[in-house]
């Protein structure tokens, strides 16, 4: 199959989730020559095997089984529960298509979409053949007997395999495959969503078919987890190879076809375009008391969103680091999991800790760091950070995106170390789009008889509770979101927010959240419930009056040939209630489908810090800077957040030496009053500039 290569990523202007299709099934492509071909990575997993194994031993992954005790009855009473479910009959024939299968419902993400490429589909049969090995491994350790043996009313609607339960091959196999698309397609939150959506319906449906325990497939997914970076590594090249197949410009039609005169089809080198940070002027950086060079010192930014390679030089300084020095000298596991510089979420254990906080496939979180507190770099990475003084607290939670309550419970827990942990930062950027939990998740109206067994653990939403919470102390500021819409994307609307407070006005609620803060390992934070259970302001329009949560949209030049031109809200920016301000960032249209001769001339994107590689947003791959005047790069509301927590950094610094408050709603306060515009939910209060942030402090001061 022809893959055409077009890259789909300027920024993911939809919290939705986007697709890509294929159109063929894995017994097509690997069939012939690609099984050959293969085959030496097929070893080289075998060859390093005896190195996973040791790792998971190393980290008691997976942990021994139940046996006969209170545990096991519970999951078995789970599936005598399931067998009596209608459900489980709905569920079937996926049950029956997925025993030899489990690589095509990972390619029906891709439905509506022009293909995956071969080289997808032969790394995920690579991965799935080392998940099977993996399992086999430790079925074979542990011996679990199958439900069924236990207990003879459970009956199985598939032919139960001859190996032990523990741990579930599927599970292992489908959590490998989630987590290798997860790297592939880094760039698009909404397929990393769906991927592991999928991996964990496949691990459900083997429960329905009553061939394993829910443990047998938490296990596998431990053991995917666990494994993943070695295996990452392993298969490096086919990893690189499938996102160059994925996320690689298109510059056009080849130079070299045709039958014109030779010298008429020579390829004409393109000029080179030096890089213009044409938003820091129009934010008030650049001149007088606001040089490029300097802003934030003394401030730490804490940064919720993908991997970030720490080696980029937009990152180091001359007598220091943005993030921390001896992380990016190193990749030793145990100095990385003392530090308190990074929090990785997605993966507790690895091999090598850099490459496990870093991507190939994705360079959002690099790219947003480096808007925040890179310093430029000649010749490597000519860009400022809008606060190149400040110190950077990222935290890697791409694989958490997807609709669960164990998810939320893991960022919840990573913003909720930073506000009140020792890292002490001072502002909190939450980056990618996450999928807004379903109504029935947690509990709505507390005025009902609430199931004390149901809430009990869950009273309310633990990722919207801890950003309400963590903005009493420091600004929370979240992107609007880029669908258009006129509602703010998750977790930043209002409503969002509304049933957590509902809960702290309930007795019972309260002492539920109390317990889960507790869990989220921060018991401090159960002092601040009843500011947080009051600050939700009444206020129709901006409910976020009295809290710390700063919710930033786009601003785009109304002409992208001038970048004197008015800024004006961009369409793509999500609006409405909750929304604060907004900051310049790039232009509405989407890409073309033939690339535009004239880009090198215009400001179309918001100059950004690049990975090196296809999996970033310059159109040069070997770039490590993406470029304002190009048919492709960065932007959207993340762009325009990650300038606007460089500024209020600077707002943050300049308000420590005149000893003022620094808490989320002092700042919030302060954004407002410094902005001084009528309420519009299409544009906040206005657009975020220094001018603004710093005329308050005169008023203050005097």
């Amino acid at each position: 199959m022809t893959k055409t290569k077009t890259k789909t990523k300027t920024k993911t202007k939809t919290k939705t989730k986007t697709k890509t299709k294929t159109k063929t099934k894995s017994s097509v492509i690997l069939s012939g020559a690609w099984g050959v071909r293969d085959e030496k990575y097929r070893r080289r997993i075998y060859a390093r095997f005896d190195e996973i194994v040791a790792l998971l031993d190393a980290n008691d992954v997976p942990g021994a089984p139940a046996f006969n005790d209170e545990t096991e009855r519970r999951e078995l009473d789970d599936l005598l529960a399931k067998q009596a479910d209608p459900e489980r009959a709905e569920r079937q024939q996926e049950i029956l298509d997925e025993i030899d299968d489990i690589i095509s419902p990972f390619l029906s993400i891709f439905d509506d979409a022009a293909g995956v490429p071969g080289s997808v589909v032969r790394l995920l049969t690579q991965l799935q053949n080392a998940g099977l090995a993996l399992a086999s491994r430790y079925k074979e350790k542990f011996n679990r007997p199958r439900p069924h043996v236990v207990d003879h009313g459970i009956d199985p609607t598939i032919t139960v395999p001859h190996h032990a339960a523990y741990p579930s091959g599927h599970a292992t196999q489908s959590a490998l495959l989630a987590h290798g698309i997860a790297e592939i397609f880094a760039y698009d939150p909404g397929i990393v969503a769906e991927a592991f959506d999928v991996a964990y319906r496949i691990r459900e449906n083997r429960e329905w078919a009553g061939v394993h325990y829910a443990s047998d497939g938490a296990a596998g997914a431990d053991i995917a987890q666990a494994a993943f970076t070695q295996l990452r590594d392993i298969l490096d090249e086919l990893f690189v190879e499938a996102i160059a197949d994925v996320q690689s410009y298109d510059p056009g039609p080849s130079p070299y076809l045709g039958y014109n005169p030779t010298e008429e089809r020579i390829p004409k080198p393109k000029e080179p375009t030096a890089i213009d940070q044409w938003t820091l002027p129009l934010m008030g950086i650049g001149s007088g008391d606001m040089p490029v060079d300097k802003g934030g010192a003394g401030v730490i930014v804490g940064l919720v969103d993908g991997p970030v390679d720490v080696t980029h030089p937009t990152f180091s300084r001359d007598k220091d680091h943005a993030i921390d020095a001896e992380l990016a000298q190193t990749t030793d596991p145990a100095i990385w999991k003392a530090s308190n510089s990074v929090i990785n979420a997605d993966y507790a254990e690895y091999h090598d800790g850099r490459m496990a906080f870093a991507s190939k496939g994705g360079g959002h979180g690099t790219a947003m760091g480096g808007l925040i507190a890179g310093t430029h770099k000649k010749g490597l990475c000519e860009i400022w950070g809008t606060a190149p003084e400040a110190k950077l607290l990222p935290a890697r939670v791409t694989n958490l995106v997807s609709d669960t309550h164990e998810n939320r419970m893991m960022v919840g827990q990573a913003i909720l170390k930073m506000a009140y942990g020792q890292a002490n930062v001072n502002a909190i950027l939450f980056g990618p789009p996450f999928v807004r939990p379903d109504a029935k998740s947690y509990p709505q109206d507390w005025g009902k008889n609430i199931d004390n067994a149901g809430f009990a653990k869950k009273p309310c939403d633990p990722l919207a509770l801890a950003i309400l919470v963590a903005g009493l102390k420091v600004p929370v500021l979240i992107p609007s979101g880029n669908d258009g819409s006129s509602k703010i994307s998750y977790p930043g609307a209002p409503e969002d927010f509304a049933a957590v407070a509902a809960t702290l006005r309930d007795a019972q609620g309260r002492a539920w959240v109390a317990e889960m803060l507790v869990e989220l390992g921060a018991p401090g934070a159960t002092e601040d419930l009843e500011r947080a259970m009051d600050s939700l302001s009444m206020n129709a329009e901006d409910p976020f009056l009295g809290t710390g949560i700063i919710v930033v949209g786009s601003a785009k030049l109304s002409s992208p040939e001038d970048k004197g031109s008015e800024l004006v809200p961009a369409r793509y920016s999500q609006s409405g209630p909750g929304l604060c301000a907004l900051c310049p960032s790039d232009r509405d249209e989407n890409p073309a489908a033939k690339p535009d001769p004239d880009a090198g001339k215009k400001f179309n994107y918001v100059p950004a810090p690049d990975i090196l590689g296809q999996g970033g947003y310059a159109e040069n791959p070997a770039s490590l800077a993406s470029h304002q005047g190009a048919n492709f790069g960065f932007g959207g509301t993340s762009a325009a957040t990650a300038q606007a927590i460089g500024l209020v950094a600077r707002m943050i610094e300049a308000r420590n030496k005149n000893h003022l408050p620094v808490d989320g709603p002092a700042i919030r306060t302060a954004i407002v009053e410094g902005l001084g515009a009528d309420y519009s939910t299409t544009h906040g209060y206005g657009i975020l500039t220094m001018k603004a942030l710093v005329s308050q402090l005169v008023e203050a001061a005097s």
